[in-house]
């Protein structure tokens, strides 16, 4: 689901740990995001269902992705069956009760540093599993910078160049790795494996950073929570890079290598205008740098 999407159901109840729920056709949406929805399905079952215009193929490839995760065995919701509701499409899940880590910070910030250090452990735990058949990370972050809108042809050149000279990697990588996508209860569940891939942790921590530290709060937000998230959020990457960083398998220059083209790929997603110019100013300083051929 996405972050800042996720952010605006926390905190439209003054950081109360609950989403709102409305009904759509009879199912109470139980969460929400940009491209998607999920609903209450059957007893023990969820349905995320994408928004109206999005293809059955990103559903399928959802779907597939996930149960090859689940199969591995890392704690994630089981994919049950592809669904149709209307002309939208989605996948049936297992459902994972609990709330998220977003939530849980949000409710009680004195529990930052715990969750932050449990975010590092949970990701490691994803990058020490080799997996095949799924998106290889490289190609997936190439087209993605091919195909954005906001960088000139030249630029694109420069960084899929630089891009195809970091170190390959063969280790399970979420790809949108957050907390509003580790659900916190009985079990630690990672959630929401739709950009799921084959790859090196190192772009994946990249990833993650990227989208704690440049993530906006949608327009309308009170002041007030913008500038307490932002706290927030300073301190969670402080200790999440610190804590994994501090497990000695990789190094801050390792994750830094992959900063440039993981900020380029994200420009083709739906994300607000002030975040997409902060990345795209990133883009162009990493490459003015002298750093990048």
């Amino acid at each position: 689901m996405d972050l800042q999407a996720a952010q605006v159901s926390v905190w439209k109840r003054n950081g109360a740990a609950e989403r709102s729920w409305v009904h759509m056709g009879g199912s109470p949406v139980v969460a929400a995001g940009r491209t998607a929805e999920v609903l209450s399905y059957q007893p023990g079952q969820v349905l995320k269902l994408y928004r109206e215009g999005m293809p059955r193929g990103t559903a399928e490839e959802e779907y597939q992705i996930s149960l090859k995760v689940y199969n591995t065995g890392v704690m994630t919701p089981r994919p049950v069956r592809l669904a149709e509701l209307g002309t939208r499409f989605g996948v049936v899940y297992e459902q994972a009760s609990g709330i998220t880590m977003l939530q849980a910070i949000s409710v009680n910030p004195d529990i930052l540093h715990e969750e932050a250090a449990r975010m590092a452990r949970l990701h490691l735990e994803l990058h020490a599993r080799d997996i095949y058949g799924l998106p290889e990370q490289k190609t997936v972050l190439k087209n993605r910078i091919q195909h954005s809108p906001s960088l000139a042809e030249e630029e694109k050149e420069r960084i899929v160049a630089y891009l195809k000279q970091l170190p390959e990697g063969s280790k399970l990588c979420h790809g949108d790795f957050h907390p509003d996508n580790i659900i916190l209860g009985e079990k630690d569940w990672v959630i929401d494996w739709m950009t799921g891939m084959r790859g090196n942790p190192a772009g994946d921590v990249a990833r993650t950073l990227v989208l704690l530290q440049m993530g906006t709060m949608p327009e309308g937000t009170p002041d007030e929570v913008v500038k307490q998230f932002a706290r927030m959020r300073e301190e969670l990457v402080k200790e999440y890079t610190r804590q994994y960083i501090g497990s000695g398998s990789l190094s801050q220059a390792d994750v830094d290598a992959w900063r440039l083209p993981v900020a380029a790929a994200r420009l083709t997603e739906w994300i607000p205008e002030a975040e997409k110019a902060n990345l795209l100013a990133l883009v162009r300083e990493a490459l003015e740098d002298g750093s990048v051929a």
